[in-house]
């Protein structure tokens, strides 16, 4: 059972660690998202050992911890199943402090689909880590708000030629999330071959019944479809976060969303009704992209929301526009794709800021330093 006395302990400077992390993130739709992480955790610790939290037992998890004799437990696990799981094997056996990094939240929280939620699993940890700074509240153990974070070791300045003018890297997604960001992706589209567009259907297509949405963003098709030189956009998919990381390199601007829909918000809104949603009666997600995007030099264009007053200079390291303000978005980008020294002011600005700031080394090590102060 939980030994109660594990949360008095003091981190060691240089902790052993099992790292519980999904080497698919505990989810197929980005095999490579985030999938750094667990990694990064070696440039900070020199004694890390890795547990999958999808194949793990009861056996094999006592069995880990019994030999590897850690300081921390470190989890990294986003699927809900997953996290029932350890949470499960916590409630038996829990010698060490244990951890939890939540990197999909608040749409990740909770789900149609399935009886799993993270808030039930969250009770069966010392410390939970959240990225999204509204939901710290309703965690049922101590909580911090800790953001995404890019791998320098990826994501930096390559010295490419920046040929694109914008570029745009994310799924559109079910109907309501396609139906939220189609404006911006039109508008994107505008800058025709000078465009990058990253996403799961080419432009040039209005939108379509969802039976042809779903034909012309299968996954068995799409290479056929971007090999057809009919599209308005350049068009492609990265595999891997070095292909994205490429992609944001040929970019003078990325461009970032942060509003999320999905089947899960009748249910969170039940589960949660004093969640503070913004002023638009939805919810918000601090995406990774923004970070990546600083992180390879590119200049961020990004949704407004209030937690990126505390993590950037806005207007000298990024730039902002308020959701559904179509003209600020339009008049932006124009702007700053015709004023070259302003744009590349702001991208070593946010370039610098990122370095010093925003790494997933530097964020590892804001972890532990709460985790000293407040386990």
């Amino acid at each position: 059972m939980h030994n109660e006395r594990c949360v008095l302990m003091k981190l060691n400077l240089n902790p052993k660690i099992v790292c519980i992390a999904d080497p698919n993130f505990g989810n197929r739709s980005y095999p490579y998202a985030y999938g750094c992480v667990p990694g990064v955790l070696e440039r900070v610790c020199t004694s890390v050992l890795y547990l999958n939290p999808e194949t793990a037992t009861d056996e094999s998890f006592r069995g880990a911890i019994q030999k590897f004799k850690p300081d921390l437990l470190f989890g990294f696990i986003q699927n809900r199943q997953q996290l029932a799981k350890i949470a499960d094997f916590l409630k038996e056996y829990h010698p060490v402090p244990a951890i939890n990094w939540s990197l999909e939240d608040p749409n990740g929280v909770i789900g149609p689909e399935d009886n799993y939620n993270m808030i039930e699993a969250s009770a069966s940890f010392d410390m939970w880590f959240s990225i999204d700074n509204k939901m710290i509240p309703f965690w049922r153990t101590k909580s911090a708000f800790m953001p995404p974070g890019f791998d320098d070791r990826v994501y930096y300045d390559a010295g490419l030629e920046r040929y694109c003018d914008v570029s745009y890297v994310g799924h559109l997604g079910p109907k309501k999330v396609t139906e939220m960001y189609w404006p911006y992706m039109k508008e994107l589209a505008r800058f025709g071959k000078k465009a990058m567009l990253a996403i799961d259907r080419p432009m040039g297509l209005p939108l379509l019944p969802r039976p042809i949405e779903r034909f012309i963003r299968s996954k068995k098709r799409r290479r056929f479809f971007q090999s057809l030189p009919i599209w308005r956009c350049q068009w492609e998919n990265p595999k891997n976060e070095e292909e994205k990381a490429v992609i944001i390199n040929r970019s003078k601007i990325h461009f970032g969303l942060n509003r999320v829909r999905g089947d899960w918000e009748d249910d969170l809104k039940a589960m949660l009704p004093d969640y503070p949603l913004d002023k638009h009666g939805l919810f918000y997600q601090l995406k990774g992209r923004l970070f990546q995007a600083v992180g390879a030099g590119a200049m961020a264009l990004n949704e407004y929301c209030p937690e990126l007053e505390d993590l950037f200079e806005i207007g000298k390291e990024i730039v902002t526009f308020e959701y559904g303000n179509m003209e600020e978005v339009k008049d932006k980008l124009a702007w700053y794709i015709s004023h070259n020294a302003e744009r590349q002011k702001i991208a070593q600005a946010g370039y610098d800021r990122g370095r010093k700031s925003h790494t997933f080394k530097k964020r590892i090590k804001q972890i532990f330093h709460i985790i000293r102060n407040r386990l």
